[in-house]
């Protein structure tokens, strides 16, 4: 059963920024950088027929909808602002590419009825505010077809960083923060209830369903997208600490940054 309050106070919270979220995000180099190489791993599957969880103003179904192969992008979101903004989109296109619906990871089966789709994208976390992991993965398997993919992305819960900086700076409650049942997100004056998964949680909702093919983690040693000052576009600083993340891919510390990917697949029975 869903928690319809706890969505509704997501959704509230999204709503009061709706309309300068998209500015804001362009204006950010470090969340363009990750948000570009979320789209690249996503292209490299050659998508056909894909479905969105959580597309805000719709930045990257419009990218997707552009792209040679793609031939539709469904998306659902529980946040009115950004459907009433993605709506008026597809309608200005009038292409019938992008497809905006109102609801939640949850609600996939019943917004898309037959409908299959060979790719699944979660950019930026959409999931950690899912009131029932194992439900919204549930979800994403049943509309996925044999052979498609789910391409997800999480706040991790593990960014090594921010402990030990927080910890320096004698703020052990949002050292700390992270770990609890309930993470207030990353604005320091508006309380977003989410939370946090480690990857062995998220890999023990989704294995049920789908096969986990790839992991990647971001921003491990590279600053966070809130401390972009700190790595200026195109900086040696920032070129080499992008390196780093590189190279500790092949190690255990991969899950210790920002974010984490996974791709998920349904195998062809």
């Amino acid at each position: 059963m869903k928690n319809t309050d706890y969505h509704d106070q997501v959704a509230n919270y999204y709503d009061k920024e709706a309309y300068d979220f998209e500015k804001r995000a362009g204006q950010n180099h470090v969340l363009e950088s990750l948000r570009q190489t979320f789209r690249d791993i996503t292209m490299s599957y050659q998508p056909k027929k894909m479905l969105e969880l959580g597309y805000g103003p719709g930045l990257d179904m419009e990218w997707f909808a552009d792209q040679n192969g793609v031939e539709i992008i469904h998306g659902i979101d529980l946040t009115p602002s950004f459907y009433q903004i993605v709506k008026e989109k597809a309608d200005f296109r009038g292409d019938g590419k992008i497809m905006p619906h109102l609801g939640t990871a949850e609600d996939a089966s019943e917004l898309l009825g037959t409908t299959s789709v060979d790719t699944v994208i979660v950019y930026f976390g959409a999931l950690n505010t899912t009131d029932n992991l194992d439900n919204a993965a549930k979800a994403i398997a049943n509309v996925l077809e044999p052979g498609g993919r789910a391409v997800l992305t999480f706040v991790n819960r593990w960014y090594m960083f921010d402990i030990f900086w927080n910890l320096l700076t004698l703020r052990p409650h949002k050292a700390l923060a992270r770990l609890g049942s309930v993470w207030g997100g990353y604005s320091p004056t508006r309380h977003l209830p989410s939370y946090c998964p480690s990857s062995r949680t998220v890999h023990r909702a989704f294995k049920p369903y789908l096969t986990r093919g790839k992991r990647k983690g971001f921003c491990i040693v590279h600053p966070a997208w809130y401390r972009q000052q700190w790595a200026p576009q195109n900086s040696l600083r920032s070129k080499i600490a992008n390196g780093i993340d590189r190279l500790l891919q092949f190690t255990p510390f991969w899950n210790l940054g920002e974010y984490s990917l996974y791709i998920y697949e349904r195998k062809i029975d």
